[in-house]
This record gives C-alpha cells, structure tokens and sequence, in this order.
C-alpha cells in the first residue's frame, strides 16, 4: 500500500507545475529525489508527507535521504530545490497543517543532505515513534454493577442499549 501511494504521489509531482518549474533537473532525477522523500517519509517517520513538522522533516531529508546518493553526487546539489517544488505542490494539492515550519526546516535540511553527501560522512537515525495510547481504567464487563449507580447489572441497565 505504501509503495503504491508512494508511486501516486510522485507520478502527481511529477505533472505538476512546480515540477515543470525546475527545468535544468530531469524527470528521471525528480522521480529518484520524491521517491526517496516520500519513502522517508512513509516508511522512515511512519507520516503521509502533508503532516510532518520540521523535526520529521529534518529526520527525512538530513538523516534518512543522505545514504541513497553517492558520494559527491551532483544530483544533491539540486535536491534542496527540488523539496522545495515538492513541498510547494504538497501545499498547492492539500492541507499541510505545518507548510510554514516545513519550508523554514527545509533550509537547514538541505544544507546538512548536501554536506553529507559531499563529504560521504552522515548517519541514519531514525526519531523515535510514540507508543499507542492504552487506556488505562480497567474494563468494565457485562455482569458488572453498572458505572450509574442503579445497582442493577451493566447488562441490564445501561448496556442493553449498546
């Protein structure tokens, strides 16, 4: 499932103006640059691209993009413009909850992926995902006193109706 949203969402990019805009970079090289964002995205920080916050995105493009280009690569020079694109068209196409935070944590991050792969120095951490919330009261079963107080069974009172 992931991969094929993944696919979407590029081939989506892809035709869009934003896309068309960066004229000096190739659709081969747009297509490797979205697919590795948006697989960093899905299948790194666990979030669809339009709700990460800049943290998330400093995670994406600083820490988990840097590994799939070679070193000295010229293709990351052009990637700090090509999320640039990407994150105008998220923008454009859906409701991104924190657009202003993501472009001012793309500066930075596009900074640090070209740097890492310049040098070929750079590590892959991934940031840490919160648990499930699990509630803590204690469950209440069908032959219990009802939480109401009426003395009669939950099954009897207020269960009936669920």
């Amino acid at each position: 499932m992931v991969h094929k949203q993944v696919a979407l969402e590029v081939a989506a990019f892809l035709d869009s103006p934003q896309a068309r805009a960066l004229g000096d970079v190739s659709k081969d090289e747009l297509r490797r640059v979205a697919e590795a964002f948006l697989e960093g995205c899905y299948d790194g920080v666990g979030k669809a691209p339009r709700l990460l916050d800049g943290d998330d995105l400093h995670a994406v493009v600083g820490h988990l993009m840097p590994p799939r280009f070679a070193r000295g690569e010229a293709l990351a020079e052009r990637v700090p413009a090509v999320l640039e694109a990407l994150v105008e068209h998220l923008d454009a196409t859906q409701v991104v909850p924190h657009g202003f935070e993501l472009r001012r944590a793309l500066e930075g991050a596009g900074e640090e992926l070209v740097a890492a792969v310049r040098t070929g120095k750079g590590h892959v951490h991934l940031p840490p995902r919160s648990d499930p919330f699990v509630h803590g009261a204690p469950k209440l079963g069908r032959n219990d006193p009802c939480s109401c107080g009426s003395g009669r069974k939950y099954k009897k009172c207020h269960g009936k109706d669920a």
